[in-house]
């Protein structure tokens, strides 16, 4: 089929199920493949609604490309950007160059959007497309940190799980009296505001690129998300947070794995040491076989995480690589997002964990 028979058009019907038909095509039981969770991620960002493209054949959806409006401080400077997700083609019309297309035109309406550049982690489909169609710019890879807790467990289970990569919700159980007797706490969205605020403001102004994590961003991508079960927890020093954790456990290749979503601290380490501790603390008591997390190496928390235990697991050892890639939109959109030593970049800035 050529690729002169595809309607291609941005989608603005605000009932997913079509987008997760298409999902279902080749993540069936994902995320991707449920019309709620499309809809929190596409419709409910307090950053704004995301840019949909489609490709049609026949009535039949063929192809899908989404970014969804990040707000970041680039530089010192507040701008809005976007983060591309879950980019598909159904199994049946693979070789029409349909993501690249869908891409272009994506690309065309952001300017009128006020959205400067898109930033994306791909797969290992979308890579090489990317690199041969030169649709972005590749700026980086992110390390993976992994601590193992039962590695002689982890490792036999990957040998017969391999092709499970994405398995179901752990269940986390957290004792309050545990928590309290580290110093560890819930973090409470309504409760921590102003002393969320005021740490985050003084956290990010420590970085050159980074997401801006406001309380409702926060709220939208760790509370308000269906499906997934997130567990925040912070340390204060009185009644200052000095470290936050967002954290949250699944089979992984069918290892029970512990994934910190996002670490942010401020430079005193022992609250730093004393909540990663009190994770690991809590992976064990949930049976889980490995905690992992990225940070990039250049940014100052990286070396919690390597005194604390972890390490950096060799590039040619990972299923899938961290990469980064980045692509600008308009004239004045600085230069330094495409820099990837000045990102301060967690899994909590894609969609993936």
């Amino acid at each position: 089929m050529s690729i002169q028979e595809f309607d291609i058009h941005q989608f603005n019907d605000l009932n997913f199920h079509r987008l997760a038909l298409l999902g279902h095509s080749i993540y069936s039981g994902r995320e991707i493949a449920d019309a709620d969770y499309l809809s929190w991620e596409y419709a409910r960002n307090p950053n704004g609604m995301a840019q949909v493209f489609i490709a049609e054949v026949s009535g039949s959806l063929a192809a899908q490309y989404i970014v969804i409006p990040v707000n970041f401080l680039i530089a010192g400077k507040e701008i809005i950007g976007s983060l591309s997700v879950n980019t598909l083609t159904h199994p049946a019309y693979k070789g029409n160059d349909l993501f690249p297309k869908l891409a272009t035109e994506t690309f065309k309406t952001c300017p009128d959007k006020g959205i400067h550049f898109t930033i994306g982690f791909p797969n290992p489909v979308s890579l090489p497309i990317i690199e041969k169609k030169k649709i972005f710019e590749i700026v980086g890879t992110l390390p993976l940190l992994i601590k193992p807790l039962n590695p002689f467990r982890a490792f036999f289970l990957s040998l017969f799980s391999f092709s499970k990569k994405s398995g179901k919700e752990i269940e986390l159980e957290i004792e309050d009296d545990f928590l309290n007797e580290n110093g560890i706490s819930f973090f409470d969205f309504e409760a921590d505001r102003t002393q969320y605020n005021k740490f985050i403001s003084d956290f990010s102004a420590s970085k050159e690129n980074i997401t801006i994590r406001s309380p409702e961003y926060l709220r939208w991508r760790y509370s308000s998300i269906p499906i997934r079960k997130y567990r925040l927890l912070k340390i204060c020093k009185e009644d200052k947070i000095m470290a936050l954790a967002i954290f949250r456990a699944k089979y992984i290749y069918g290892i029970r794995c512990g994934i910190l979503v996002d670490f942010i601290s401020l430079p005193e380490e022992d609250h730093a040491f004393r909540l990663l501790h009190s994770i690991k603390q809590i992976a064990r008591k949930n049976s889980l076989d490995i905690l992992i997390a990225t940070l990039p190496d250049h940014v100052p928390e990286f070396k919690f995480f390597i005194r604390s235990g972890y390490f950096s697991l060799p590039q040619k050892l990972l299923p899938q690589k961290l990469t980064m890639i980045v692509k600008a939109h308009t004239n004045d959109c600085p230069a330094e997002v495409s820099d990837f030593k000045k990102w301060f970049i967690t899994f909590g800035d894609y969609d993936i964990f």
